[in-house]
């Protein structure tokens, strides 16, 4: 029925579950959804119309996380407020880096994007898929790669909005 009804397939889990009762659960804004398979870990506030994709992993334990309205957090994003690298590879030593993640309103996160502590990113601001953003990203800026760079901005202007990228 939900092949022929809507033309998908989901993992069995998702059929059991609804997305919008899981973000009223975790005290989402109105609108929200968060797919089943999706890990909320800590401090973590999300903001209303927001849609979180399947397979991500939102982990406030070590700082707050802060996503804004009207945003979309794709498929398979992992978002930090740690680094426990240093820590490990010094015998736990060296403790933790920690930091919040701050993510804007009207802010799209593109599929397989990795978010870590410490970070800010602006409103209406594109992070490109299989970003890894590592330093903060103003308001109205693309941002793609490994690490993130900036490569254009965002127009917002009512429904005339559009992207310009940057030439070399």
């Amino acid at each position: 029925m939900l092949y022929k009804n809507w033309n998908r397939v989901l993992p069995t889990n998702e059929l059991f579950f609804d997305r919008w009762k899981k973000a009223e659960y975790v005290n989402c804004g109105e609108n929200t959804s968060i797919y089943d398979s999706s890990v909320i870990m800590g401090n973590v506030c999300i903001g209303k119309n927001v849609w979180i994709g399947p397979f991500t992993l939102l982990e406030g334990i070590n700082g707050k996380l802060t996503i804004g309205d009207n945003c979309d957090i794709s498929a398979g994003v992992h978002i930090y407020t740690h680094d426990s690298s240093l820590n490990v590879i010094s015998g736990g030593k060296v403790p933790l880096k920690k930091g919040n993640v701050y993510i804007g309103n009207n802010t799209y996160i593109g599929s397989m994007s990795v978010i870590k502590e410490d970070v800010s990113i602006g409103n209406s601001c594109i992070i490109g898929a299989n970003s890894f953003v590592n330093k903060d990203i103003p308001d109205n800026c693309v941002a793609v790669g490994t690490p993130a760079k900036i490569i254009g901005k965002v127009i917002v202007n009512g429904e005339n909005t559009k992207i310009e990228y940057f030439t070399k």
